[in-house]
C-alpha cells in the first residue's frame, strides 16, 4: 500500500511539471467589408505545436472569424472533404456548397485568395489546387480559373 501511495504521489508531481508549450502562430485570411469594396484582411490564430497541420489550419479557417470586423468568405455548411500534400502542393477538396458562396468577381477573388493565403501558412505548402466534390473544377463562380494549382505568390 505505502507504494502505491509513492507512485500515486510521483504520478501528481509529474502532472504538475509542465513541459514548456510550443505554440505556432498561423494568419487566416477572411474578408472585410468596407463601405466600397470587399478586401482580404487576416487574423491570427494560435496552434499548438511547432507546425500545424493543413487540415486543422483549413478546419479553423472554415469556422470563420473571431474579429467582428472580419466577415466569413464561406457559409457556415461548407465542408473540407479532403486535405492533403502532394509535392509542395495542397489539395483541398470542398463540399459543393462552397460553389454558392460567390456573389461575384470581387467575392471570388477573395475568396480563392482566402483560400490559397490561409494554406500557404503550413510549412511546404507552394502552391493550392482547389477542388469541389473530389473534382477538379474550371471556376467557384464563373470569374476566376481555379482548374490548375495556383502558385503562392506573396
Amino acid at each position: 500500500m505505502k507504494y502505491v501511495f509513492i507512485l500515486i504521489i510521483m504520478a501528481a508531481l509529474q502532472a504538475g511539471c509542465s513541459e514548456d508549450k510550443v505554440v505556432t502562430t498561423v494568419d487566416l485570411y477572411f474578408m472585410q467589408v468596407t463601405e466600397t469594396r470587399i478586401k482580404l484582411a487576416s487574423e491570427t490564430r494560435d496552434f499548438d505545436g511547432p507546425q500545424p497541420g493543413l487540415v486543422p489550419v483549413i478546419e479553423t479557417w472554415l469556422q470563420g472569424p473571431q474579429s467582428l470586423m472580419l466577415s466569413r468568405v464561406v457559409p457556415e455548411n461548407v465542408r473540407l472533404l479532403n486535405g492533403f500534400i502532394q509535392n509542395s502542393t495542397a489539395y483541398l477538396d470542398f463540399s459543393s456548397e462552397i460553389t454558392r458562396a460567390v456573389m461575384g468577381g470581387e467575392w471570388e477573388a477573395v475568396l480563392v485568395q482566402a483560400i490559397v493565403l490561409t494554406a500557404s501558412q503550413v510549412q511546404g505548402v507552394e502552391s493550392v489546387q482547389i477542388m469541389v466534390e473530389g473534382e477538379i473544377v474550371e471556376s467557384l463562380a464563373g470569374h476566376m480559373l481555379i482548374n490548375r494549382p495556383i502558385k503562392i505568390d506573396i
